[in-house]
């Protein structure tokens, strides 16, 4: 077996990682420029606020009519097809920016249709992996993907901090958008799995429209009839609802206002988080060997919800006393890092779930609804946790949601129904 077998699997599967690692490293110097620059035109964070919000509209609003269109239409033309049109709407920015034409309501724009492209492609690229690779490689196919990931999350703003200050806005502008052109190019030789539909019988040809109408019907029905499915879903969004805000506001208030970190000490924290990420996917695929994935899944869960515990404990004045800067520094990192190790122990148990059960012409309708749950339960979340950290201590909001969190992991190791969809009751026959 060659060394690119091993590492990457296969031909088509390799393409795909690589054409994705260069245009998430390209989102992540994106993204990082753009909240720069946002500021350079208005000074205002609540513009930067209204960005932001802007960016994640089309997956509150299209999510799960984006997993429709990923079960009924050639996914690779979907694909392809989105990165570039990524790769034209950033180029078109690099030339706007040049002439001295870019403006807010531009980039609003701009950033609208460049989400509204990312919806689109998710559930595409999501639904069609487990149909490069055998069944037996989907935890190191998810491996790779959650490495890819968080190699991501240490690259993109290094190197966006790096290419703002070599070359402006305008090179970052066609960086990112040079980034989607090769992803397509990459993606325009894999050799993406047909999705065949079959037709019960007496069924009737349909109208696009009412096609798509009852496609999305048949998604929701799926999903509410599979009982450990619904279940499994309900735990995943429950913790996103409840972790999401500690990374958005509680930590960097822990570390801002509690801590007294600068913001230098606290984008290093940060990087903790990601290694963690990458560390994880170098053990999952061993453990997913020795110990069963709902096993995995509720440990990586109550693991998590004990470090949150831990962090309430630090918010302590009596606890970050006895303790240096240079030493809360590590202690921080420390716990993002097994975070970010226990996290990839969630993740890739539960994608590989999914891709194992869900039927191919089922799996992009049941990855779009899903996102569409989490994007909409999140800014509810961040909204509703900036109140409570206000209102209340950090220590109790963090310990708190640390114990809820704990207690979703038990309640998902001893749910009979997500046993049954993972099989553990017959591994343990």
């Amino acid at each position: 077996m060659s060394l690119g077998r091993r590492l990457f699997i296969n031909r088509d599967f390799a393409l795909l990682f690589w054409g994705r690692l260069v245009s998430q490293i390209g989102d992540g110097i994106h993204y990082f420029a753009l909240a720069w620059l946002v500021l350079d035109l208005t000074g205002s964070g609540t513009a930067l606020g209204t960005m932001l919000f802007a960016s994640s509209l089309p997956a509150v609003v299209l999510a799960p009519f984006s997993g429709v269109l990923a079960d009924l239409w050639d996914r690779k033309t979907i694909v392809v097809s989105m990165d570039v049109a990524r790769g034209l709407i950033l180029l078109g920015l690099a030339a706007v920016f040049r002439a001295g034409y870019l403006n807010l309501p531009i980039l609003y724009f701009a950033t609208i249709l460049s989400s509204l492209c990312g919806v689109l492609f998710g559930p595409a690229i999501s639904a069609t992996i487990p149909g490069l690779v055998e069944k037996d490689e989907l935890v190191k196919a998810n491996a790779l993907n959650n490495f890819s990931r968080g190699a991501t999350m240490i690259i993109g703003p290094v190197a966006g901090a790096f290419l703002l200050g070599a070359s402006g806005y305008f090179g970052v502008f066609l960086v990112n958008g040079t980034a989607f052109l090769l992803s397509a190019f990459s993606e325009m030789f894999i050799r993406f799995p047909v999705v065949r539909r079959e037709k019960e019988a007496g069924e009737e040809e349909q109208t696009p429209t009412r096609e798509f109408v009852a496609s999305l019907k048949e998604g929701f029905t799926y999903i509410w009839q599979n009982l450990g499915l619904r279940t499994l879903i309900f735990f995943a969004l429950a913790i996103n609802f409840l972790a999401a805000p500690l990374f958005g506001v509680v930590l960097p208030y822990l570390g801002k206002e509690i801590l007294q970190f600068k913001a230098e000490h606290f984008g290093t924290v940060q990087t903790g988080y990601p290694l963690g990420f990458l560390l994880g996917t170098l053990v999952i695929g061993y453990l997913t060997k020795r110990f069963s994935k709902g096993s995995l899944l509720a440990v990586g869960i109550a693991v998590q919800g004990v470090v949150a515990i831990l962090l309430g404990l630090l918010a302590l004045p009596t606890v970050y006393g006895l303790f240096s800067i240079y030493t809360l520094l590590i202690i921080m990192a420390a716990f993002l890092l097994v975070t970010g190790i226990f996290n990839t122990l969630v993740n890739v148990p539960l994608q590989v779930m999914l891709q194992e059960t869900v039927p191919d012409h089922y799996r992009g309708r049941v990855y779009g609804l899903m996102d569409s749950m989490v994007q909409m339960l999140v800014p509810v979340s961040m909204a509703f946790s900036g109140i409570l950290v206000d209102s209340f201590s950090v220590t109790g909001l963090l310990v708190g949601t640390g114990f809820i969190i704990v207690f979703l992991g038990i309640g998902l190791s001893t749910s009979v129904h997500v046993k049954k969809l993972y099989g553990d009751e017959v591994a343990a026959q």
